[in-house]
């Protein structure tokens, strides 16, 4: 039988409950199943912290993660560059897993239930970077993500950073966004905890 230590893991930093960790188990029996796909770690999100290491925003920013499911992109942010993060995602059934693991990193990390389509101008406007991993999977969801988009680089979000392994609607969002934003798409290789490879979408405020 596994203990509670080795159900635990530690990637980028983060502590990250096993699937299989009683807390989670434990988690399932008493809320509601995520129903939107945030039943786990998409490794999206660690494409994105990769990049963040590369190009770090400045310390205190504010950042908003989009389609957050768990929120570990949210919670990583928080803790490597003491940034003032909200977690957004349509499925409130994903937060309470959220929470339990920013309790298990000593953070906290601010939530919001909303789909893309109704945040508002206001809360955009005190972002300095929208983040999002694995959030373009349907053809629906282009349309929304770039009017959020569009609305963001409005109301003066400075980076937006969206990771994806390459699906359609994604690559089709991109091509979208590269004709009308000063944006780029950008081949990437991730090497661990697994070995994937996937496109960065990141578009710039003029």
């Amino acid at each position: 039988m596994s203990s509670d230590k080795e159900d635990v893991k530690e990637v980028r930093g983060l502590k990250l409950y096993k699937k299989k960790h009683k807390t989670i188990k434990k988690l399932l029996k008493k809320t509601s199943t995520p129903e939107i796909h945030g039943d786990k770690v998409w490794f999206s999100s660690y494409i994105i912290m990769d990049y963040l290491l590369e190009n770090p925003p400045e310390t205190n920013s504010r950042i908003m993660e989009i389609g957050s499911g768990w929120g570990i992109l949210s919670i990583w942010c928080a803790k490597q560059f003491s940034a003032e993060v909200i977690a957004v995602d349509a499925d409130k059934n994903v937060f309470p897993f959220l929470h339990m693991h920013a309790e298990l990193n000593n953070t906290s990390v601010k939530t919001k239930v909303s789909k893309y389509e109704k945040l508002k101008s206001g809360l955009l406007a005190q972002q300095d970077m929208v983040l999002g991993g694995d959030i373009c999977f349907w053809d629906e969801l282009i349309g929304p993500l770039y009017t959020l988009i569009k609305k963001s680089l409005k109301n003066g979000v400075k980076t937006i950073v969206i990771a994806d392994p390459g699906r359609s609607p994604f690559l089709k969002l991109a091509k979208k966004c590269k004709k009308k934003f000063n944006s780029e798409l950008l081949e990437v290789e991730l090497k661990n905890p697994v070995k994937e490879e996937g496109y960065l979408l990141v578009i710039k405020n003029k």
